[in-house]
């Protein structure tokens, strides 16, 4: 999605294209993650009991969103790519 950023679409409309790009990519990799079974009692229990927290966490995201200016949520979001960048980087050189 980074190639979308220097469009500077509206937050909202940005965030929602995101969100449905994600959404398809992950529901396409169930049928792999199955087939290499991938899917343990423990891990899908994992999610059944974080799935709460998941709900808040976009319920509140989607709240910060709505209020976010352009000129907030632009700077913001370089900074985290910038940081996401910074800390592959730090991880691929910790492990050669």
């Amino acid at each position: 999605q980074v190639q979308v950023l220097p469009k500077r679409l509206d937050p909202r409309t940005y965030t929602g294209t995101s969100v449905i790009f994600f959404a398809v990519v992950n529901a396409i990799k169930v049928v792999p993650y199955a087939a290499l079974g991938l899917f343990q009692r423990d891990v899908l229990m994992s999610a059944v009991i974080l799935l709460p927290l998941a709900v808040i966490a976009v319920r509140i995201g989607a709240a910060i969103i709505r209020r976010m200016r352009p000129e907030i949520f632009y700077p913001f979001s370089y900074t985290m790519v910038a940081l996401v960048g910074v800390k592959l980087v730090w991880d691929g050189l910790a492990g050669l």
